[in-house]
């Protein structure tokens, strides 16, 4: 049986300078949101529900990622595909936008989500479909990318959320020729996507150095059911197989699992008041790399896995206690998480 768990305490280093080890990131979202959050007391199904406040903001997985690892003192650039008033309308702050983002203009209006929070911590979402885009705005937008890689000598390359589809084939964009070209310029690549995309590039053809599935989309990906954390194991095993470096496996309350070709090790923390669960993934994926030094160094240290997969932990526990995916802080040093080796008899939470 595993053992007992300590408190998790808010003690640490918060918002500290920016640390030695600061990471190098360049993001892309290539079918950003504009989140619209409704806080209710109570969400009553078939009836007219009022919201006790609204708030609306710019989002997506890459955009989420992006903005923690800046709210860290790392170098992070979010690349986004998006149209100019929307961009206006949703962010609001002019310093934050021109330092974490980097745009390129489209004309479509960008997809709104819909997110209701109530006070039991119940998130409910109803999220657009993402525009299409055309074949020269998506080689505009790879180029965009790969040219924030070399600028700032990105350690790694995240490419975050749905794939939108090419206008012209009807099928989802493909960001091969990107990730290649970002692989020879010294990035790393993490792909955190679900469906298709991840069966497309969780294979022998097209390497990943990262993926972050939950455990829904690591069950579907593979074909397998989880019910303890052996199955965990056993699938991310799968998709190594298929050519991915290292699954980092986000299993909600049960914490995260990270299968290299090293080890496997398992963190989790205690259990923390949700208020919205929409952009816990996203913290999870920032506070992991954010602890991760020059890509050139991999395979890292058991010392370095185990520090990034304690600031996973503690990052995404700070999520869920957000009203919203933007983080207004982080710890360094968090305390109280178990970083260990898995026990595969453990019973996965519903």
């Amino acid at each position: 049986m595993s053992k007992p768990l300590q408190t998790l305490s808010p003690r640490g280093t918060v918002n500290q300078a920016t640390p030695a080890s600061a990471s190098r990131i360049v993001t892309l979202t290539p079918a950003p949101a504009i989140d619209r959050v409704y806080f209710l007391d109570r969400m009553v199904e078939g009836h007219v529900n009022r919201a006790t406040r609204v708030e609306t903001y710019l989002a997506g997985k890459g955009i989420n990622v992006a903005r923690a690892l800046s709210l860290a003192g790392n170098v992070a650039t979010a690349v986004v595909p998006i149209n100019a008033e929307d961009l206006e309308l949703a962010e609001g702050s002019e310093s934050v936008r021109k330092k974490v983002f980097k745009t390129v203009e489209v004309t479509a209006p960008t997809r709104v989500n819909a997110i209701i929070v109530d006070t039991d911590g119940a998130t409910t979402n109803f999220n657009e479909s993402a525009a299409p885009l055309s074949t020269a705005k998506w080689q505009q937008l790879c180029a965009a990318t790969l040219h924030e890689v070399e600028r700032v000598k990105a350690d790694w390359l995240v490419l975050g959320g749905s794939l939108p589809a090419d206008i012209s084939t009807g099928r989802e964009v493909d960001p091969g020729n990107l990730f290649r070209a970002a692989r020879r310029a010294g990035a790393s690549t993490c792909l955190d996507t679900s469906g298709d995309a991840l069966k497309a590039w969780a294979s022998p053809a097209n390497p990943v150095d990262l993926v972050k599935p939950n455990k829904e989309e690591l069950a579907d990906i593979t074909g397998t059911q989880l019910r303890t954390m052996r199955d965990v194991v056993y699938a991310a095993n799968l998709l190594r197989k298929r050519g991915v470096r290292t699954v980092l496996a986000s299993l909600g309350s049960d914490g995260l699992v990270e299968v290299n070709e090293h080890e496997v090790l398992w963190a989790r923390g205690p259990s923390a008041k949700v208020l919205n669960t929409t952009g816990a993934g996203d913290a999870a994926l920032a506070g992991y790399l954010s602890a991760l030094p020059h890509a050139s160094a991999a395979p890292y240290t058991r010392e370095v896995v185990r520090e990034a997969l304690a600031r996973a932990v503690a990052w995404g526990a700070l999520a869920v206690q957000e009203p919203t995916t933007i983080l207004p802080r982080v710890v360094f040093f968090p305390e109280g998480i178990s970083v260990s080796a898995p026990d595969p008899d453990y019973l996965l939470s519903r």
